[in-house]
């Protein structure tokens, strides 16, 4: 996966004003909201991504190689 800028970093997301705002209206907590990114983040890391998943079935099944490669 590549990550592109225009992704906010945790940092980045909890010093932004607007989300500030509308965590503030919403009766959120900062620090619950930090919790919230750091699990999501520790779960998305965790998952494989489509490309290693496609890599492993090709690397144990010969036959699902392409034949002209």
């Amino acid at each position: 996966m590549s990550k592109t800028r225009e992704d906010l970093t945790i940092t980045e997301a909890l010093r932004d004003p607007l989300i500030a705002m509308v965590l503030r209206a919403d009766g959120v907590k900062i620090d619950d909201f930090k919790r919230l990114l750091e699990t999501a983040a520790k779960k998305r890391e965790q998952r494989p991504s489509p490309v290693s998943k496609f890599m492993n079935v090709i690397s144990n099944n010969p036959a699902a190689m392409c034949s002209f490669c």
